[in-house]
C-alpha cells in the first residue's frame, strides 16, 4: 500500500521539535507493515526528519489567502496530481485537520482519504458544527480516532439517520524502555506544555504547600509554552511564583530534548498530569505509565481510556484535590511502591500492537472505499 500521512502545517517531523501529532504519526509508521512505502507530507523543516517513513516537505499554496493549513493542503493536491499513476497513493490520511481532509477528498475523489482525529473537531475548521460534520463524513473513506471521547465529539448532534462513512478509534501506544523498573528517586516531575490547559500551576501551588514536609523530596517541571524556549509569559511567571518559596527543592527546568526527558521520567517516583480541559488523550500518561511512576492524572476526555485503572484519577484536578493525592503517596511509602509497580506490571499500550490495529483500520477504509465505488458504478 502506497500511504501519505498528511500532518499539520505547524508540526515538525523532527527529533527535538516533534509534537503530539508527529510523534503518533512516527510510532504509527515505525511499526507498520506499510512503512516502506508511506511517505510523511507536512511543511519545510530545517533539521533531519525522524525515520520513520519519508518525509516530503510541500511548499504551500496561496498560504498568505487561506493559511497555512489550507495552503498546505493545495500544495499537496497540486503535488499529487503532477506524480505518475504509479507513484499516487492508495490511501491518504489526513492527521489533525478536517478542513484539509476535506479538502482533499474533494479534489482527489479517485483516492480514499481517511481523516484522523488528534483533537476535538467541534474545534476546527470544516467540521465546527452539526451539518459540517455531516458533510465531511460524507466526503471520506473513514474517519479515525485516537480516544472514544473523540468520536463522541465528532458524532456529537449527528443522531442516527445520517449515513456516516466508517468510525474507528485507533489508540496510540508507547514502547515500555525497560524490561525491570528503572531506579527512582525522590521527584515528583511533571511534563507538558506551559499552558493552563495542563494544570502547570494547580500543581505547582500543590507542591508549594506540601513539600516543606518532606525537605528531601524535589518537584521538577519540563517544558516551555511552545517547543523552543522564549520570552516568559505571565503564565510562567505565575508558576515561577508559587514554586518561589520551594527554593532548592523547585526545578524549572524548560524545554529539554526528548533524552533528557525520558531520563527525568524514569527516575521519577511521582508524575503530574492534571490536565484542566478534555485532553483528546495524553500521551504523558503512557510515559508516565511505562515508566513505573506513580501517576496522579485527571479524569478528563481520552485521558481514563489510556490510564485505566493503573493511576489515580482526580475528579476535579484543583490544587486541593493534588495536594491531597500527594500526601497520600508521600506519606505512605507502601501505597506508592503499590502504585509503581501497578503501573509497570499492567503496562500493555505497545507501539506494534498499536500499530498493527491502525494497519487494520486502514484495510477496513480501503475496503470500503473500493465497495462504495463499485456501488456507484452499478
Amino acid at each position: 500500500m502506497r500511504l501519505h500521512a498528511v500532518l499539520p502545517a505547524k508540526e515538525k517531523y523532527t527529533k527535538n521539535q516533534a509534537g503530539a501529532v508527529a510523534m503518533v504519526v512516527a510510532d504509527f509508521t515505525q511499526h507498520s507493515a506499510y512503512q516502506g512505502h508511506t511517505t510523511i507530507i507536512g511543511a519545510s523543516i530545517s533539521n533531519k526528519p525522524l525515520p520513520a517513513g519519508n518525509y516530503q516537505p510541500i511548499k504551500s499554496w496561496h498560504r498568505f489567502f487561506s493559511g497555512r493549513n489550507k495552503g498546505l493542503a493545495r500544495g499537496y493536491i497540486k503535488w499529487v496530481k503532477q506524480l505518475a499513476p504509479d507513484r499516487q497513493p492508495q490511501l491518504i490520511e489526513v492527521h489533525g485537520r478536517c478542513a484539509v481532509a476535506g479538502m482533499i477528498a474533494r479534489a482527489l475523489p479517485q483516492i480514499p482519504v481517511m481523516l484522523v482525529l488528534h483533537n476535538d473537531p467541534r474545534d476546527m475548521d470544516g467540521a465546527r458544527t452539526i451539518a459540517e460534520r455531516k458533510a465531511l463524513a460524507k466526503s471520506l473513506a473513514g474517519i479515525t480516532a485516537v480516544s472514544d471521547y473523540l468520536i463522541s465529539c465528532f458524532t456529537d448532534g449527528l443522531g442516527t439517520e445520517v449515513s456516516l462513512c466508517p468510525l474507528h478509534v485507533s489508540r496510540f501506544g508507547l514502547d515500555k524502555p525497560f524490561a525491570q523498573m528503572p531506579p527512582k528517586q525522590k521527584t515528583i516531575t511533571m511534563v507538558g506544555r506551559m499552558v493552563p490547559e495542563k494544570g502547570v500551576l494547580e500543581a505547582a501551588q500543590a507542591a508549594a504547600s506540601i513539600l516543606p514536609q518532606y525537605p528531601d523530596w524535589t518537584f521538577k517541571v519540563i517544558g516551555a509554552r511552545r517547543f523552543e524556549e522564549g520570552e516568559i509569559t505571565p503564565y510562567q511567571k505565575d508558576v515561577q511564583n508559587a514554586l518561589a518559596p520551594l527554593g532548592g527543592q523547585a526545578k524549572m527546568l524548560g524545554h529539554l530534548p526528548l533524552e533528557e526527558v525520558r531520563k527525568h521520567q524514569a527516575e521519577a517516583e511521582i508524575i503530574l498530569a492534571p490536565s484542566q480541559w478534555q485532553e483528546p488523550a495524553g500521551r504523558v500518561v503512557l510515559e508516565a505509565l511505562c515508566m513505573g511512576a506513580a501517576l496522579i492524572t485527571s479524569k478528563k476526555g481520552g485521558i481514563p481510556e489510556y490510564a485505566g485503572e493503573d493511576a489515580i484519577l482526580l475528579e476535579t484536578p484543583d490544587s486541593e484535590a493534588i495536594k491531597a493525592a500527594l500526601t497520600s503517596l508521600l506519606s505512605d511509602d507502601m501505597l506508592r511502591k503499590r502504585w509503581q509497580q501497578k503501573a509497570f506490571d499492567g503496562y500493555h499500550a505497545d507501539a506494534q500492537t498499536a500499530a498493527a490495529h491502525m494497519d487494520a483500520v486502514r484495510a477496513k477504509t480501503m475496503a470500503y472505499f473500493a465497495k462504495s465505488m463499485n456501488a456507484d458504478k452499478m
